[in-house]
């Protein structure tokens, strides 16, 4: 099952934001998303990947 679906905001491993454009599954059977980083596509492992964060609002 995937945790991201096309259109999600991620956030990679080493914190810069992206939106999924694609997924599949590689040759290991790995599953790979196509993520877009201002522009260009970035191919990574579904694991290397998390929600944003979202940030906390005083009121």
């Amino acid at each position: 099952m995937n945790r991201f679906k096309l259109g999600d905001e991620v956030c990679k491993d080493n914190g810069r934001r992206g939106v999924v454009r694609a997924i599949f599954v590689n040759r290991d059977a790995a599953r790979m998303c196509a993520v877009e980083i201002n522009g260009a596509l970035d191919f990574i492992d579904e694991s290397k990947l998390s929600p944003p964060q979202q940030a906390d609002l005083a009121a």
